[in-house]
């Protein structure tokens, strides 16, 4: 069961590291990496083995705390309403899946599953990190987004299909709802990676023209300077 003596203090830690982030850093940025900790910390906890009951419960005061964060921003601007629903989403599916690994019998693989999720999203955070802060660096961008095509593509797509595969077994032990939220995820990940294919034919269509815009001003030139 979620313990409460753990949520609470949980939740006030994350606003704390946000505020100390923000003296230094633009909201949005400070935010985009309290997340990218929150994903290296569950990492570490999970593949070291260490008190993974305490990184659950570590992960959904994050998420509360992010779901209070998203509300508050809601109620300043209706407009965010429709560019953070994802997120909501995604946060109340982690919480009942977190939730359940604490009272079902399948906690290794719920939370193996959960791993493979958070993981896909470390490039997800360097990309938007790098496009924040270094804006300017064309290339520098281009190549990150193309590593989170790759990234977030082999495990969100390759990894999680082998990891439904390897645990049929358990998946149609679980109640309708469990099976529904995890192909979810899955159909998710799907359209994501699409949407990221997407954004780097735009990339690499950019750069072509980009490079062909020089290259006929090198020729224009040279013609010039010729005649």
């Amino acid at each position: 069961m979620i313990n409460i003596g753990y949520i609470i203090p949980l939740i006030c830690f994350w606003n704390t590291i946000t505020n100390e982030i923000s003296k230094y850093k633009q909201e949005l940025i400070s935010s985009n990496i309290v997340s990218l900790i929150h994903c290296l910390l569950f990492m570490a906890h999970h593949n070291y083995d260490y008190n993974l009951d305490y990184a659950v419960h570590m992960s959904i005061g994050y998420y509360t705390y992010d779901l209070m964060y998203i509300f508050r921003c809601i109620l300043k601007s209706t407009n965010e309403f429709k560019r953070r629903f994802p997120f909501i989403i995604h946060h109340l599916i982690s919480i009942y899946l977190l939730k359940l690994s604490l009272t079902g019998e399948s906690k290794e693989q719920l939370l193996y599953g959960y791993n493979i999720l958070e993981t896909s999203n470390i490039m997800l955070y360097v990309s938007y990190h790098l496009h924040k802060e270094y804006g300017n660096y064309l290339h520098l961008n281009v190549v990150s987004e193309f590593f989170q095509l790759l990234w977030y593509s082999y495990f969100r797509v390759i990894k999680f299909s082998l990891y439904v595969r390897d645990n049929k077994r358990q998946y149609f032990q679980f109640n309708f709802t469990t099976q529904f939220v995890i192909i979810a995820l899955y159909f998710m990940g799907i359209i994501w990676s699409y949407k990221l294919v997407k954004k780097n034919i735009k990339n690499f269509n950019g750069l072509k023209e980009l490079y062909g815009s020089s290259r006929s001003a090198v020729l224009i030139e040279s013609k010039r300077s010729n005649d």
